[in-house]
């Protein structure tokens, strides 16, 4: 962080909810802005919203948030301003100063095995209660998403935005090469043969991962960031959530023993239609294939002539990945469906 940047975010923190800063730390997980503010008064997490995150969305976030404290979670507490405002704009952007949450946390694809089966136990819990939302939740994927897809647009998509990048670039031999890979197996797969449409809605997290959980050493002690709280299938929560957090998966793989494992803890405490289990590793995939995500915004700023900065880079990292991920789905989703079918 620039040193203008920390001066006026003191300054920020100082005006808006009163607090004296002595330090200031950046976290460089996850797409938003979030720091560690640190002050005679405590400590606290303040977070910079991406802008496609709008105050009617933080406010679902704050009542979910409320609601779950009140079922027994720990999850974010959020603080007044002085302008009794839960949501205010930092440069632009939304942004939230919450109570902080000290325990133990780890990065994406480091899970040891017993907190990532403890862990799908306290999302199935969360889902049982979330059924009770006061509010109505979005549709992550609605029915137009399902509907509009088209591998051949998909693929020129993708062929227009590589145009777009500067082949001396020092990625674009990376890029060109998965962008080439997506386009083959988006010819290669037909999703409209699978009834998607059929699949069961929940309400739940949306982002539940490693990334959004702070452990005790026995489990998980609290869930944080509900901004992505949507209506989604719940299938597809179960497979992220894996694919993010086991430790083998950052190799772009999934250990399909251990994987069946972790749907079995999900499955003790909450039952999923066995349809959604097995369409699950298909939908998964064509969510994969067909987001440019990371790699969008890399391109742009680079057309732009913008500055890349480090997160940036992760964000493209993180694409490499999903591309990798794709490829291993491909070859193996019939075979996770087909052992969830001797069920």
């Amino acid at each position: 962080m620039e040193d203008s940047d920390y001066c006026e975010m003191l300054m920020f923190l100082t005006e808006t909810w009163n607090i004296f800063v002595n330090k200031i730390t950046e976290l460089t997980e996850g797409s938003a802005k979030c720091f560690i503010i640190e002050s005679k008064t405590g400590k606290y997490f303040f977070k910079v919203y991406q802008k496609k995150f709008d105050l009617n969305t933080l406010s679902n976030e704050i009542t979910i948030c409320d609601f779950l404290t009140k079922k027994g979670f720990w999850v974010s507490t959020f603080l007044l301003s002085k302008n009794y405002r839960y949501v205010e704009e930092f440069k632009g952007k939304l942004c939230t100063l919450q109570n902080f949450i000290d325990g133990i946390t780890y990065h994406k694809f480091e899970l040891p095995k017993n907190l990532l089966y403890n862990s799908v136990g306290v999302l199935a819990n969360m889902n049982i209660a979330m059924e009770e939302l006061p509010i109505q939740l979005p549709l992550g994927f609605d029915h137009d998403w399902l509907s509009e897809w088209s591998g051949n647009l998909e693929i020129e998509n993708y062929n227009k935005l590589l145009t777009r990048l500067n082949c001396d670039d020092e990625n674009y031999n990376k890029i060109a090469k998965d962008f080439e890979i997506k386009c083959k197996l988006l010819s290669s797969f037909d999703p409209t043969v699978f009834p998607f449409s059929s699949l069961t809605l929940e309400n739940t997290h949306g982002d539940y991962n490693v990334l959004q959980l702070i452990f005790s050493r026995n489990g998980v002690k609290a869930v944080i960031d509900f901004s992505s709280c949507a209506r989604i299938p719940i299938c597809w929560e179960l497979i992220r959530s894996y694919s993010l957090s086991s430790e083998e998966c950052r190799y772009g793989i999934i250990d399909i023993k251990n994987f069946i494992d972790y749907i079995r803890e999900y499955l003790k405490i909450r039952k999923i239609n066995k349809l959604d289990l097995e369409l699950m590793p298909y939908f998964y995939l064509v969510t994969l294939l067909r987001s440019s995500f990371g790699y969008k915004g890399y391109i742009e700023k680079k057309n732009n002539g913008l500055l890349v900065d480090p997160m940036d880079i992760k964000t493209l990292e993180f694409a490499f990945w999903r591309t990798d991920m794709c490829k291993w789905l491909f070859d193996n989703a019939d075979y996770i469906s087909s052992e969830i079918k001797k069920w």
